[in-house]
């Protein structure tokens, strides 16, 4: 079995299983950064902050999907939100080629509906459960736990460019932006992004992140949180689940390209079983 996931799940390297990645990129007029081990999220965020270029995001290709397949006999593929990107759509396509040429293997899409660390989720549960289904039982559990058991939260400083993307209402942003305050939010079912609350504080903030944790039925589990050179949030977020919950299973790590371009200096992402 082999897994294919798309770099939006801020993952480098994912033991315990055979996977490939599939590399989206951040792109201005005049240069490329490419969302793979030759990423260095300084030298972007240094960059695009001091630029006048317009920024933009772009999803793998089909033949960059397709390559990821290789040649095993179970596939799955796990996506971000294809409200959000064309990722999905890319890899749907390359699936629909690839199966012309491997009639005999089996491929299974995953639309998360969600990003980073609840794709991070869906590997952990199939690394977890692979052994002990067949493929087809694989497939629909995985289905069912991640839009059903998993969920997905933020806390972010600027939404410039989610806004300059048509990702966001560039009302909200302008708000966030002249108040300077932090915008915490999570996805709808469809998988697009919700701001909820506007807070003031680093400390408050990651208190009302928390509050959205237990009000979505947060109850100890899971908690992977991803960060943009934000590792102070990060571990605030964690000490304030673990006063409740001293056992809960948390990892922090850093964002890759896509979600430091979306989330910016300061930014969480996190996912979470519920």
């Amino acid at each position: 079995m082999k897994i294919s996931i798309d770099s939006a799940s801020n993952y480098r390297k994912i033991e315990g299983i055979d996977y490939s990645i599939a590399p989206l990129s951040i792109n201005t007029n005049e240069r490329e950064f490419i969302d793979d081990e030759s990423f260095n999220v300084n030298e972007m965020l240094d960059y695009l902050e001091h630029t006048k270029l317009s920024s933009r995001s772009a999803c793998p290709g089909i033949n960059d999907w397709y390559k990821t397949y290789g040649d095993e006999k179970e596939v799955i593929v796990i996506a971000l939100a294809s409200a959000l990107s064309g990722s999905y759509n890319s890899a749907k396509t390359a699936a629909d080629e690839w199966l012309e040429n491997h009639p005999d293997s089996k491929i299974f899409l995953l639309d998360t509906t969600a990003i980073g660390p609840v794709e991070k989720l869906c590997v952990e549960y199939i690394i977890e459960n692979k052994d002990k289904m067949s493929f087809e039982e694989l497939t629909k559990s995985l289905d069912e736990y991640c839009h059903k058991n998993t969920k997905i939260g933020f806390c972010l400083k600027s939404l410039k460019n989610l806004a300059n993307n048509g990702r966001i209402n560039p009302a909200v942003a302008k708000i966030a932006e002249t108040l300077k305050i932090h915008i915490v939010g999570d996805f709808t079912v469809e998988g697009i992004l919700d701001p909820k609350d506007k807070v003031r504080g680093g400390k408050k903030a990651m208190e009302t992140l928390y509050k959205n944790m237990l009000d979505a039925g947060y109850k100890g589990g899971k908690l992977r949180i991803d960060h943009v050179l934000a590792p102070e949030s990060a571990n605030e977020l964690a000490n304030i689940v673990r006063a409740d919950f001293p056992q809960a299973d948390i990892i922090i790590d850093d964002t890759t390209a896509l979600c430091s371009f979306y989330a910016q200096r300061g930014g969480l992402v996190i996912g979470y079983e519920r």
